[in-house]
């Protein structure tokens, strides 16, 4: 064992760099990545430098609830990969947000999802570019437009919504949302969703700048529908793929969420 004790051997222990003496530049970006419930749940808690790089608005830009892949990383966009759809995603969400409450001590029946990811936002002070929201959330039309509308007023840099797994046929709500909230917004995944044709061209006609939209796996359209193909010709990345025209499709929220209005966090 003498050998653990050499001079050497000393100077290699004391000579290794630890994770919390890392250039904060380099946390940042490291933090970016990680996803939110390792940045809400783990990442503050690890030592006093993780804690305050954590606050760095830079670390909030894209927010995906629950973590998984980002249509917008380096790794996606060179292998041209967008079939980030998880199956499991519904689930892990609310496993993820009965966890925070948990943690933080918040009463279940009182916790407001909508406010939770208001929050969230802030973090950012302003920068958040991309959201990710999972089905379970997009079933509740009154929790996207206050979402929606807290990203119009604070968050002038935002450019990508993702918001698959909806129904957004079931009245004007969500559709006019996008449009009058997020209209120069450049990414927009809408697959598996439930969404007429006429909500679809309203959003190609109310958002200009879109240079990606998925609407692949749809119920409410056809894939092939000429005038839906018309209006995305200028899109650079229009998807549409498998979308068909079937009625009588039914879309149940799993979880009750609170209007953030009448309840606390």
């Amino acid at each position: 064992m003498d050998w653990l004790l050499s001079p050497k051997r000393k100077c290699r222990t004391k000579d290794r760099r630890r994770w919390e003496d890392l250039n904060r530049d380099c946390l940042v970006n490291v933090f970016e990545k990680v996803g939110i419930e390792s940045m809400l749940l783990a990442i503050p808690f690890v030592c006093k430098t993780w804690y305050k790089t954590s606050l760095d608005p830079a670390c909030w830009k894209r927010l995906i609830f629950p973590n998984t892949i980002d249509p917008w990383s380096s790794e996606v966009a060179s292998n041209d990969r967008w079939d980030y759809h998880d199956e499991t995603e519904s689930s892990r969400f609310e496993y993820f947000t009965r966890r925070f409450a948990r943690e933080f001590g918040l009463e279940w029946r009182l916790f407001s999802v909508p406010k939770f990811i208001n929050n969230v936002i802030n973090r950012s002070k302003g920068e958040a570019q991309y959201l990710k929201l999972p089905g379970i959330c997009s079933g509740y039309t009154f929790a996207i437009r206050k979402i929606l509308t807290h990203i119009n007023k604070n968050c002038s840099k935002f450019c990508g919504l993702h918001l698959s797994d909806t129904s957004i046929d079931e009245d004007d709500t969500i559709t006019s949302a996008i449009i009058e909230f997020v209209p120069i917004v450049k990414f927009l995944c809408l697959s598996k969703s439930r969404i007429c044709r006429n909500d679809l061209v309203k959003i190609l006609k109310g958002c200009k700048e879109l240079e990606v939209l998925d609407v692949r796996e749809c119920i409410g359209f056809d894939e092939g529908d000429e005038k839906i193909l018309e209006l995305a010709c200028h899109i650079p990345k229009f998807m549409c793929a498998g979308s068909k025209c079937i009625c009588n499709f039914v879309s149940a929220p799993l979880i009750e969420i609170h209007d953030e209005e009448d309840e606390d966090l």
